[in-house]
């Protein structure tokens, strides 16, 4: 009766243990699948972005073209003056649009890196933790300090926060080698902000930046933010 009772034991804990990484593997394989969708969107942005840069280039080109064949033709200063505008307008129009760019690459990189470090994870690679526990957090401007009590399993992440000024919720992304990106979920707001960051194990912090996803609110829209593990700030004071 007891060797029975032992087995039953031992097969619900075996079971639960199942259904744990059943839970997990279900919740990865969805982050995986919204990965995808992300990756996808973006690439389309970075297609769209490329596409319009060329056209704003081409435009600078001729706006210069026209602005040198006005001042040769001996044109007058006001003349010259609109074709110089012409032609810094169209300057800015390329830098604003090399930056996006650049965004969107350096975003498809991240994205193609957590992809394949999700994969990974679906395939039974074990993940050191160095996260998971609870992060003083500085975020700046403004200086407003607040805590993040985080969890990884895998490489995805969860956790729940709280800021001086009585903001709070929920925050979930992924840990992807050294690189930690965050959807801050405000509980009235809603979907507020995305953190990224470098988690650097040895020293137990994370440093990065910052963008809001709610606009004309008269708040920053982005800035930079650090993190360190509160175990490690008491024993090292």
């Amino acid at each position: 009766m007891r060797r029975i009772l032992a087995l039953g034991l031992v097969l619900g804990f075996a079971a639960g243990v199942l259904a744990a990484a059943d839970a997990v593997s279900d919740a990865t394989r969805a982050e995986l699948n919204r990965e995808r969708r992300r990756l996808s969107a973006d690439l389309k942005s970075l297609a769209d972005v490329t596409h319009r840069l060329e056209t704003a280039a081409t435009q600078l080109a001729g706006a210069a073209r026209a602005m040198a064949d006005a001042a040769t033709r001996g044109d007058s200063a006001d003349d010259l003056s609109r074709r110089d505008e012409a032609v810094s307008d169209a300057e800015q129009d390329v830098r604003a649009l090399l930056e996006r760019r650049r965004i969107l690459a350096d975003r498809v990189i991240e994205r193609r890196r957590t992809i394949a470090s999700l994969e990974s994870d679906l395939s039974g690679r074990k993940v050191v933790d160095a996260l998971s526990g609870r992060w003083s957090v500085l975020i700046d401007p403004g200086e407003q300090k607040g805590v993040f009590n985080l969890t990884l399993n895998g490489t995805l992440v969860s956790g729940e926060y709280t800021l001086e000024g009585g903001a709070s919720g929920s925050l979930r992304g992924t840990l992807v080698n050294d690189r930690l990106r965050l959807e801050r979920v405000d509980s009235r707001l809603g979907f507020s902000a995305i953190y990224y960051g470098r988690l650097v194990r040895d020293a137990a912090t994370v440093s990065g930046t910052w963008e809001t996803t709610t606009f004309a609110t008269g708040s920053p829209e982005s800035g930079t933010w650090k993190a360190v593990r509160e175990e490690d700030k008491e024993d090292n004071p």
